[in-house]
């Protein structure tokens, strides 16, 4: 049985500034954390990822393997969006998951000539082929119009199958059916 991610009892402060105290989750299924900006859902999931350490409590468990889409999409703009697929998991036909949010005309060209949008999308696909026991998605619908973002969220719950998936978001753009974890 998998175990799912969890944060118990984490606290995190930059200088004076709280960022949590006391703070825990049990982070099963599909679970969106949401607050304000500020509030430290990117610090939440960061310290989830192992990216940041918290001032006090655990994340559990520590060795969970995480498909991760950052709130920058962090792609090689040369290459194009396949290259960026097959770099980053190693999928031999990523095309075919491209398709899935992509225009056919959006496959070969560099992610430099590509929209805000669709680079988004690259770095989902991105997320959603990695090897993981769970996925981290920080902000996956920047820049996406209604159409796209429910079309990228049905690939999402497609992809994660019954893995959890952790996405921060703001209120306005939370998918049904989602546990809602606020800051």
């Amino acid at each position: 049985m998998r175990e799912m991610p969890e944060v118990k009892n984490i606290s995190k402060k930059f200088g004076e500034t709280v960022v949590f105290s006391d703070f825990s989750a049990k982070l099963d299924g599909k679970v969106c954390v949401t607050g304000d900006s500020g509030k430290g859902k990117t610090t939440l999931l960061r310290i989830l990822l192992g990216l940041e350490k918290p001032d006090s409590g655990e994340v559990m468990p520590d060795k969970t393997r995480f498909g991760v889409c950052f709130q920058e999409d962090r792609l090689f703009e040369k290459f194009s969006a396949a290259e960026n697929i097959r770099l980053a998991t190693g999928l031999k036909n990523p095309e075919k998951e491209l398709r899935a949010l992509l225009p056919e005309e959006a496959l070969g060209k560099s992610v430099k000539k590509l929209s805000g949008g669709q680079r988004r999308r690259v770095a989902i696909v991105r997320a959603m082929c990695a090897e993981a026991d769970a996925f981290v998605l920080d902000e996956p619908f920047a820049g996406l119009d209604r159409e796209n973002r429910e079309k990228a969220w049905r690939y999402i719950c497609e992809k994660a199958g019954d893995r959890p998936v952790i996405l921060a978001l703001h209120e306005a753009d939370i998918p049904d059916g989602v546990e809602i974890v606020r800051l």
